[in-house]
């Protein structure tokens, strides 16, 4: 199969250094085309970060995604 979508080892954070929230913090994983998956974790894990950095909603702190060969990054 094809694959969609490619999260490379996203990261996601709030505040400065002083009070830094890991809201993201090194994900990976891979959908292919016709796959269904589902994000589960307890309240404030930060599935919906997720998904908003995803849908490009929100910006990743760092490291890549690929959705449909358009890469979209922060370094």
């Amino acid at each position: 199969m094809k694959k969609i979508l490619k999260v490379e080892q996203i990261q996601k954070y709030y505040g400065n250094q002083d009070n830094l929230t890991k809201a993201i913090d090194d994900i990976s994983f891979d959908v292919e085309e016709g796959e269904f998956i589902g994000i589960m974790g307890a309240s404030g894990s930060g599935k919906t970060t997720l998904l908003n950095c995803i849908s490009t909603i929100d910006t990743v702190s760092s490291r890549a995604y690929l959705f449909r060969k358009s890469r979209y990054y922060r370094n």
